[in-house]
């Protein structure tokens, strides 16, 4: 797993998030890239950062990796540089659930994706995901730009984890968006720090809520199939 720098402070990786091995039932494998932190990956300049990422995944795939991935959801940025440098396959965001999840919903519903930051969101991103440039009427985004504790813990890096403010900060944004669009069927978290909260999310929506987790596990479960037992 490719993984962010972290600033100094007191953000651990909680169970569940991407970034936490006992999130997995599979062993883990980290590697941490120099210069890889959430302004670049959120910048215009993002693309910069693709030869140390290659040679990251590169480096975990000799080392017996099966699959790789990354704990930050605008990596996506990255997943077609790396499908065409590796031989394993690539899921770098959830935000590779979403053309999937649509065609799952009846006609009238929609999908509620909530984004660490809706402004940066950008066309590249939204190509890499397999997702339209206007996204279409049946994809609505939330973004938690807004958010404070999830700021200072995971954008800006100033501040320490809440892990209950920014849990409240996250399902008051599901909320908000099912309020505002009842239309919403699913929701799906962008962020590897979010799946934590996605029980919470479920809990006061209602709703499906997926996540990195639901994405790497169907792959998981890919590789580690069992013979049926059963009454025949």
């Amino acid at each position: 797993m490719i993984e962010r720098i972290q600033s100094p402070g007191v953000r651990p990786f909680i169970p569940g998030d991407v970034g936490n091995a006992s999130t997995w039932g599979v062993p883990v494998r980290y590697k941490t890239v120099s210069g890889l932190n959430v302004p670049r990956l959120f910048g215009p300049n993002a693309r910069e950062l693709e030869p140390v990422i290659i040679s990251a995944a590169k480096e975990l795939v000799q080392e017996g990796a099966q699959l790789i991935t990354c704990n930050c959801g605008y990596s996506v940025k990255f997943q077609n540089v790396l499908r065409g440098a590796l031989n394993v396959p690539v899921f770098l965001s959830s935000l590779l659930l979403a053309p999937f999840l649509v065609r799952m919903l009846p006609h009238e519903k929609s999908l509620g994706i909530i984004l660490a930051s809706s402004s940066s969101l950008s066309n590249d991103m939204l190509e890499a995901a397999g997702l339209p440039e206007d996204i279409g009427p049946n994809v609505v985004v939330a973004g938690l730009d807004e958010a404070p504790a999830f700021n200072a813990a995971w954008v800006t890096a100033k501040g320490d984890l809440d892990v209950g403010a920014v849990e409240a900060e996250v399902v008051e944004a599901a909320v908000k968006l099912v309020d505002e669009r009842p239309d919403v069927g699913m929701i799906l978290l962008e962020c590897g720090d979010l799946p934590p909260y996605a029980a919470s999310v479920q809990k006061a929506t209602g709703l499906p809520v997926f996540d990195y987790t639901s994405l790497i596990n169907f792959f998981i479960g890919g590789l580690t199939r069992r013979p049926f037992v059963g009454i025949t």
